[in-house]
Parts: structure tokens; sequence; C-alpha cells
């Protein structure tokens, strides 16, 4: 089996300047008194978790929101140096910010890439006027376009922009320009996402999927293989479903969790995995700073994994990658060839042209990849679960 992945830390700051109505993640609107609080209670936090990794040294530190950007450089610096002193950070460790391209000036990135940070996740979604302007960005394409120069001249070389496709209106042409102008600043990472509608969210309750003015499932897929040819053609490989990089620039934190890495978390709604132990944490500010000052972990849940449970996210989110499902990991923690527990879910796989199997993993074709939800829901679900 390879190197143990990780460990990692995640780090969610929840605030956003505004509530994007597509969007599902565990975000609210700022308020600038609880910033402050939370703030140093996740300071607090990281103090209490200090001894979790039994000396083991951080690889990856990863803030995700909400719009972690729009906070004070210097707030960032200092939760990045708390993390440091408390773990270290491995040689050539990865330090990730996901960013809001309309909350960051030239002197912002200079003190972030001065603090530590070496990966940038730019939000760009789209390049079109009037698409941003239905997902509720603040910020425009010349923003973008303005992060991007900013972040290279303060010494940012590794860069990632987030895409998404099959807006309302949207027609595979309109997708096409959207991609091209995003690859024209060459990122060496781009995240492309399908649109998807959470049931909660104001997307979710105003539009039906495959309804007008969403594209039909036909044009959805024509944008999605048109993508894959172009960011091809850019040198940008594919590596996760949605996740293509230059050779050497994968997202090292996502890459850990997909293989069932180690990492901890701090943060209201953040989720953290060590040693078979899952949980959440609460996902309201309130509430998680309240656990914090009664002097317990903020708990919204916790779960320890059977080997079975593991094994099968191991299959679920391995089939989502390129790599695909390492089998030595998987035998690792079952102490059995999963080739022979999990046969019947992986003659399936073959069947259906999903996976192929090599000597070291299952591997799912492009067809697995177009289908990896499917793919965990029919076949893993009712196959490679029966143990």
């Amino acid at each position: 089996m390879g190197r143990r992945p990780g460990p990692g830390l995640y780090i969610h700051l929840p605030f956003c300047p505004s509530l994007c109505p597509y969007c599902d993640f565990a975000t609210q609107k700022y308020r600038p008194g609880q910033a402050r609080e939370l703030i140093a209670g996740l300071a607090v936090h990281l103090r209490r978790l200090a001894g979790a990794l039994r000396g083991r040294r951080l690889e990856t530190i990863y803030f995700g929101g909400g719009t972690p950007s729009m906070w004070p450089a210097a707030a960032l610096a200092g939760l990045l140096e708390l993390a440091v002193d408390l773990w270290g950070l491995a040689p050539g460790g990865e330090v990730s910010l996901e960013a809001n391209p309309g909350t960051l000036s030239r002197g912002k990135l200079k003190a972030l890439r001065a603090a530590g940070f070496n990966r940038l996740s730019l939000g760009a979604q789209s390049f079109d006027p009037g698409r941003l302007a239905a997902l509720g960005r603040r910020h425009s394409a010349d923003d973008t376009r303005r992060a991007v120069d900013q972040a290279r001249a303060a010494g940012f070389d590794n860069l990632n922009l987030d895409i998404i496709y099959g807006l309302p209106g949207q027609d595979p042409a309109a997708a096409a320009r959207d991609l091209a102008r995003a690859l024209a600043l060459e990122p060496e990472h781009l995240s492309l996402y399908e649109l998807t509608l959470g049931p909660e969210t104001p997307f979710g309750r105003r539009y039906s999927q495959g309804r007008e003015p969403l594209p039909s499932e036909d044009q959805v897929l024509a944008m999605e293989d048109a993508a894959l040819a172009a960011l091809a053609a850019a040198g940008l490989e594919r590596y996760e479903v949605s996740n293509f990089a230059r050779p050497g620039f994968q997202c090292r934190h996502n890459q850990s969790t997909w293989r069932g890495g180690d990492y901890l978390a701090a943060g209201p709604g953040a989720h953290g995995h060590l040693d078979g132990r899952r949980w959440a944490y609460l996902p309201q500010v309130g509430p998680y700073l309240a656990s914090l000052t009664q002097g317990r972990e903020p708990y919204q849940f916790v779960e320890d994994l059977t080997p079975q449970q593991r094994c099968l996210e191991l299959f679920m989110l391995g089939l989502r990658t390129t790599a695909g499902v390492e089998l030595a990991a998987v035998e690792e923690i079952l102490g059995r060839d999963p080739r022979q527990v999990y046969a019947p879910g992986i003659r399936r796989l073959q069947e259906l042209g999903w996976a192929r199997l090599t000597a070291t993993h299952l591997v799912p074709t492009t067809l697995g990849l177009r289908m990896a939800d499917a793919a965990s829901a029919q076949c893993l679900g009712s196959h490679i679960g029966r143990t």
C-alpha cells in the first residue's frame, strides 16, 4: 500500500457578503461582531485539538467557506500561524485559500502570500455578466482577471478557477466561451461543476432539472464533451470527476480526503476524519461558539465507521477519480482481498463498462466517471455492500 495520506486541517469560515441562490453549503451572511467572535473561537478550538495528531505534522491546510477571502489578511494569517505552531507543516505543504475575486486587492494578496498561503482558489463561476448576476455573484469578469493578475504579481503560482456550466439560458456555445475565457488566464487547476439544484436553495425552488430555462440533458452532455476536449488541449489533465490540473498541481488536500486520509477540522459546519472516526460541527455560528465557551466539543454528529463503511467510502470516492480505488488500502482495512469480497459489484461495474480492474486498482472508465454517482448507488449499494 502507498504512504498513508494526510494529515490535513480544514478551517471553515462560513460568512459571505451575500448568499448566492444556487449555494447549499454551510454559509451565512456576514455580521462583523460575530465574525470577530468566531476568529477568537477558532483559536480556542485549534488549541483544544492540539494533541489529536499525536506528533504528526500537517501536510495540507485548507481554508474554505463561505468566502474566507473577505476576512482581513491579518486574521487569516493569525489562524495559519497558530495551526503551524501547533502541528507544524511538512516541507512543501499545501496551504489553500478559497476566494471571491471581488474581495481581493493587491495588498491583501501580497500579505496572504507572505503569511504562507501558496494555493488560491478563485470562485470565478462565469465570465458572462448576465449569468454572474443571475448567480448572485457580486464580482465581474474583469474582477476575476484582475485578481489573477494581482495573484501572479504577489507570487501565487498555484491557482484554481471554479467554473459552473449548465446554467439557466446557457447553450453549449455559451458554455464553451466561458471556459475559453477561464483557460485564457492559464490557471494551474480548474474545477468544472455542473449546476446542481439543492432542494432548499432559491434555485432549487425556482427551477426543475432538464426543463427550460435550464439546458436539456443532451445540451449538458455536449457542454461536458466540449469541455473535456478543451481542457485536455490546454494541458489540464482530469484527475477527478470535476477537477483538472497541470501535472503536479492537483489539490493535495482533496486527494487525501478522497483516499480516506485523516484531516482535522474547525469552524461551524466543518467535517473531519481521524482513524475511522468521522464528525461534523454545528453549522450555525452561535451554537458553535456557545459549545466552545461551555468547554464542549461543538459536534453536530460523531460516527465511528465500521471497516465495511470505510471500505465502501473508499470505493465511492475512488470511483470519482481517474486513479481509481487503491485495492491495497481496502485490504488493509478489511483484512481480506477486496477482489473476492466485492466480486459481484466489481463484476457488475465491468459489465456496464464503468470500470476496469488492474493489478492494483479498480479504475473508472470515461463513461464510469460520467456515471460516478449512479455507479455508487446502483452497483456499490446493491452489490459491493454485500459482505
